[in-house]
Order: structure tokens, then C-alpha cells, then sequence
């Protein structure tokens, strides 16, 4: 190779580093500017699952941002704008949810970001958003630790703390001593961490406790463990699919106690069957709720799916509402939906009550419990505990 040769590739390099650079520079700077294309129609980017294990919660935000974008829409959008979506399919992975927001950031016409699904995929791309200064709505973020990514960071879910405090009061109405499987996540265990404090406070006895794997397909040496123990309840904490698996294992292994876990889905009552009759959760929305608002909602789901809507629709549906106030509020700009979510006082929803607002400290709402859930002839229902 010759020197003369070995000085030009050198140059190139250093050309090609240099506009990598200059390209970086301008998507931050797009990041920081007002992000209102000009045109007829605003966007809200979703990062989240269309396929991979945690695919059945994207399909069920999909119905619920349908819905949603419909009547928004039919309303006259923002200010006269249409609403739609840009989906990126992040799996619910952390590995991939760092260039989605790197994307959605550089894209002027995006305006607010909704997503990720889980805790730990949000976490990782919060220094993106933060750092472009675009809105990320968590909305189905429980960790404690989202919101803390930065002042762009934002979630309406009720926090991991608050739903395993209210989990270990209604576990104490049956039991005094139970076995607690959860997921060797980050989530899973700080989940656990919470659960057990609760406990403590209320004099519960943890016989048995283990981490189970997510893509785990055989918890029955687990199970027989927890079995065993002889509780007088089981608690799972974990998502739809896992906890299906649980609760059909454990009756296969002859437990038959009092089960606490899975998840308001369609996917956990048709997975688990008649196993799961009887399963108590945390939850924030039942169909059979008789308030007009909420049964004006299903009577439009139904009709548009053909199903009742569970919590994963109603968060969706929720988000799109909330942030579409937040801009007509502020602006359809990004810095007009941070104006919106620190400014308005009387934020709705389905799953969120008649009227909260954001506190500007933890950028939840104030004062949103979850609802104990009963799982009866294959529906959930409220059992009017608080």
C-alpha cells in the first residue's frame, strides 16, 4: 500500500466523520425547534410493539388510538389540523427504541412521542427525547424511575409503588400468607421490591418467592416450590401472557388457592380460561362501570371492534386525548404540548377519572388509584374495593 494511497483514505475518513458529524448537529438543532411542518396534518410518533412477545399490546393500542384518532378527527383535529400517527416497531426492546427516538426527533412533523410499552425500553430513550426537547408520553409506564429521564418525560400511569401497595391490601382481605413469582426484569423486580414492603406493613407472610424467566414456556418446578409452601394465596406479578401460563401450571400442579395476577386483556382471559376464574387485579377500567361516559365509549368500541375494551385500549385511547387537549391547549408544536400538559387543570379520560392534572414535579397525575378487579364467568368486574 502506498503512502500517496494511505493519505487519501485518511482524508476520506476524516470527511466522512466530519459530515456525520454535521448531520448529528442538524437533527439535534431540528430537535430543538417549534417541530410545525406547516402542513394540514400533525403527527404523534408511537414507539411500541407490532411484533415480537409483547405484540398483543400494540394490536390493543391500535384500537384504542382508532378509535381515538376517528373522533378526534371528526372534531376537527387541532385547531383545524388532522391527527395521525407515525409507528415505529420497537418490540418493547431497549436496544431498539434508542434509534426510534433518535428518528422521531430529527422528524419535524412529530410532535409528541407515545410509548415505549415497557418501563425499561422508555428508560433507555429518555436522554434522546430530553435532549431534542420532544414530548415523551409514557402512558404505559409504571416504573417509578420513568419520569425521572428529564422535563420532557411524562406518564399517566399510576406508578409501580402505589399498585403493589393497593395489591398487598387486597391480598391481605384473603390471605396471611402467600408465594410471589415475578419477572427477571427491571420492572419485575422493583415490582417485587414494593410488594414486599406493602406486605411487611401489613403483616403478610412471604412464604415462598422466585424470578421467573419472560420467554419461560415451563414454571411448574417453580410452581410445586411455591405449592408447597402452602399458601393461602398466589401472587403473580408480570404481564398477560406470563401470568396465563401461571395460573393454568399451578392448577395443573393441584394448587387451588386464591390466585393474584395477569392482566385486564382479552389475551389473559381466553389464554387462561376457566383456570383463571375467581383471579383478582390491580386495574384501572371495567366495561360493566355505568357511568354515561365510559358506557357511551364501550358501546362505540363494541361497534367498531366487536369486542369490550380492556385497560390497554383505554390507556391508548386516553393518551391520544390527553395530548390532543395539551396542544389545542398550547399549540400543535412540541413546545406547545409541554405548554398544554403544564397548563391544563381538567384533563379526562376513561381509565383516568373525571378531571385530574398533571403534577409539575413528578409529571403524573395527582391522586389516581387503580381499581380491584374480579374475574367472573370470564369478565372482569369491580368488586367496589378501594
Amino acid at each position: 500500500m502506498s503512502k500517496q494511497w494511505s493519505g487519501s483514505r485518511r482524508l476520506r475518513v476524516l470527511a466522512g466523520v466530519a459530515s456525520a458529524a454535521m448531520v448529528a448537529a442538524l437533527v439535534s438543532a431540528c430537535g430543538g425547534s417549534s417541530s410545525d411542518s406547516g402542513g394540514d396534518t400533525v403527527y404523534f410518533g408511537v414507539s411500541g410493539p407490532k411484533t415480537g412477545a409483547s405484540a398483543e399490546y400494540g394490536r390493543l393500542w391500535q384500537q384504542g388510538f382508532d378509535l381515538a384518532l376517528e373522533q378526534v378527527n371528526a372534531a376537527g383535529g387541532i385547531n383545524g389540523k388532522k391527527v395521525a400517527l407515525k409507528w415505529e416497531d420497537s418490540q418493547s426492546d431497549p436496544k431498539q427504541t434508542v434509534p426510534i427516538a433518535t428518528k422521531f426527533v430529527g422528524d419535524n412533523s412529530i410532535i409528541a412521542e407515545l410509548g415505549d410499552f415497557s418501563s425499561p425500553a422508555s428508560i433507555a430513550a429518555s436522554p434522546v427525547y430530553n435532549r431534542g426537547k420532544l414530548v415523551q408520553y409514557g402512558f404505559t409506564n409504571s416504573s417509578v424511575d420513568f419520569t425521572k429521564g428529564g422535563d420532557y418525560s411524562w406518564s399517566p400511569s399510576i406508578t409501580l409503588d402505589v399498585f403493589q401497595e393497593r395489591n398487598a391490601q387486597w391480598v391481605q382481605a384473603k390471605a396471611k400468607k402467600v408465594s410471589v413469582v415475578y419477572l427477571e426484569t427491571d420492572w419485575g423486580k422493583q415490582a417485587f421490591q414494593f410488594f414486599q414492603q406493602s406486605a411487611k406493613d401489613k403483616g403478610i407472610e412471604i412464604a415462598y418467592s422466585s424470578s421467573i424467566l419472560p420467554d419461560s414456556q415451563d414454571f411448574r418446578p417453580v410452581l410445586i416450590k411455591g405449592r408447597d409452601a402452602n399458601p393461602d394465596a398466589f401472587v403473580h406479578l408480570g404481564y398477560g401472557p406470563d401470568g396465563a401460563l401461571i395460573v393454568k401450571q399451578l392448577r395443573d400442579v393441584g394448587y387451588k388457592g386464591q390466585f393474584f395476577g395477569g392482566q385486564n386483556t382479552p389475551q389473559f382471559i381466553q389464554l387462561a380460561g376457566t383456570a383463571a376464574e375467581g383471579d383478582i387485579v390491580n386495574g384501572i377500567f371495567a366495561p360493566t362501570d355505568t357511568s354515561l361516559k365510559v358506557q357511551d365509549f364501550v358501546t362505540k368500541f363494541k361497534a367498531k371492534f366487536n369486542t369490550d375494551p380492556g385497560d390497554f385500549n383505554v390507556y391508548a385511547y386516553d393518551a391520544i386525548n390527553v395530548l390532543v387537549k395539551a396542544a389545542k391547549h398550547g399549540g400543535a408544536t412540541r413546545e406547545g404540548i409541554l405548554k398544554g400538559l403544564r397548563e391544563v387543570k381538567d384533563f379526562d379520560g376513561i381509565g383516568l377519572g373525571n378531571s385530574f392534572a398533571f403534577d409539575q414535579q413528578t409529571r403524573r397525575p395527582s391522586g389516581v388509584k387503580p381499581i380491584e378487579l374480579l374475574l367472573k364467568n370470564g369478565a372482569f368486574v369491580p368488586t367496589g374495593n378501594k
